[in-house]
């Protein structure tokens, strides 16, 4: 005999189709907040799930709402040069200010190889969530862009700039046993005896490479470049003697220039140095084209959050504003510059222009 279909009965039937789903809710629900207890409940024309959508979705609120503020445990410095050269004593010494600032650990991660390829290739593929930050400079950043055909990330799309620190220049230094005190004795002497000398940097590709490489084709002499792990090893062996010159910064330089150890002949930038007055400028020496000095930075992965990007920015200009960072960094010749992270972004972008042109007249093509 058949009987009516009850209310009761209509509503199991409209529930049964939904269980599935209810039980995969369940058990997200369960991984965030406290059980939900879930039972059917009739309603005349369906079943409506809003509340218990609700209450995950309340859940999941609750839950992102305890989460610790950044940073809540040691960040990493990638730094993409061996340790003893400037990448690697810039690292340090902010590193050490952020450290003291906010109350975690900055840890610097020497990753050098492949011209600071590698170091920055580790850096696209960490993850994004301010914990893992990066040291880049001109070459890492812009001029290996035109070095190497091929490279695993793209500067503007796959970092996220954070906070400029400051420009830098080269000074051109020889062993006291090459008989020249300036630049345009040293070219008058190569040409005149057929001289050749090495000139040591800290890896192939960087900006000392290039310069170096650049100076021999306008000067019009033969100059063989003798690749390092660091800036400070080729230092080491030109003091030795076994090479004979030297693109490097003043920040590694003022020990060895006391003590005599190396001669100082030309400076990269636009003007003579405060710390080295005597010494010229490739300008003044007959060089054009030298005046673009290095740069450094830091930067991070790609979709970091905007808030996160926005307290490092903050917190590295106010280290970099500190009295005594301010005087060391100086004395060390770095010209500081603050920047916002929407100025540093743009300012990459006209230093690709003026890297493109440098490394096209270098000669220098890698891979």
């Amino acid at each position: 005999m058949h009987r009516p279909e009850t209310s009761r009965n209509r509503s199991a039937r409209a529930w049964r189709p939904l269980r599935p789903a209810l039980a995969r809710l369940r058990a997200s629900a369960a991984s965030i907040v406290a059980p939900i207890s879930i039972a059917p409940v009739a309603i005349a024309r369906g079943v409506v799930l809003t509340g218990v959508v609700a209450a995950c979705v309340a859940g999941i609120g609750a839950a992102q709402a305890q989460a610790p503020a950044w940073p809540s445990r040691p960040v990493k410095i990638i730094a993409p040069y061996a340790p003893g050269g400037v990448t690697d004593f810039l690292a340090r010494e902010i590193g050490t200010a952020l450290t003291q600032r906010l109350g975690v650990t900055f840890i610097v991660e020497n990753r050098p190889g492949g011209g600071g390829n590698i170091g920055l290739t580790m850096l696209a593929r960490a993850a994004a969530d301010g914990y893992t930050i990066g040291e880049g400079a001109a070459n890492t950043l812009v001029a290996n862009r035109f070095l190497y055909t091929t490279r695993p990330f793209e500067t503007l799309r796959d970092f996220t700039p954070v906070a400029f620190v400051g420009r830098l220049p080269f000074v051109l230094v020889a062993h006291p046993s090459v008989n020249a005190g300036n630049l345009r004795v040293l070219i008058g002497a190569m040409k005149a005896g057929s001289l050749s000398y090495s000139f040591g940097s800290s890896g192939v590709g960087n900006t000392a490479h290039i310069f170096g490489e650049l100076l021999a084709r306008r000067a019009g002499v033969d100059l063989v470049h003798v690749p390092y792990k660091s800036s400070g090893e080729a230092l080491r062996d030109l003091i030795a003697g076994r090479t004979q010159l030297q693109f490097i910064t003043p920040i590694e330089l003022a020990g060895p220039i006391q003590q005599g150890s190396v001669k100082a002949l030309a400076v990269a930038a636009p003007a003579r140095l405060a710390s080295m007055p005597d010494v010229p400028t490739l300008d003044e020496s007959g060089f054009e084209g030298f005046e673009s000095p290095t740069w450094f930075g830091f930067i991070a992965p790609a979709g970091v959050a905007p808030e996160i990007v926005r307290r490092l920015n903050q917190e590295i200009r106010e280290v970099l504003a500190t009295p005594a960072i301010r005087a060391r960094l100086a004395r060390a010749g770095l010209e500081l510059q603050d920047m916002s992270t929407e100025q540093f972004r743009a300012f990459i972008g006209t230093e690709m222009t003026k890297w493109e042109a440098i490394v096209r007249d270098s000669g220098v093509k890698l891979d």
